[in-house]
């Protein structure tokens, strides 16, 4: 059995203009640790930079607050573990 995949909801804080502003944002990951979502999850962090940046940003820190509903929607296929029949 894989590790779980989490379909989550919660608030990210980024700089526009000087100024801290935070949004709602969705997140799917393998982490439900804001702080694991942020240093290991490339992927969602990367989807945020290009949904709540603009391409001339200078400063692109995006942070992860918390996480406010968490669902789990899957887990991940363990290859070790998948037999394959022939």
């Amino acid at each position: 059995m894989g590790k779980p995949i989490y379909y989550m909801t919660g608030k990210a804080t980024f700089i526009k203009n000087k100024h801290p502003q935070t949004r709602d944002v969705w997140i799917v990951s393998r982490y439900d640790n804001p702080r694991d979502i942020m240093k290991h999850d490339k992927r969602t962090m990367y989807r945020l930079d290009q949904e709540l940046l603009t391409p001339k940003a200078k400063q692109r820190t995006i942070i992860i607050d918390k996480v406010e509903t968490i669902k789990q929607v899957g887990t991940t296929v363990d290859v070790k573990t998948t037999h394959i029949r022939k």
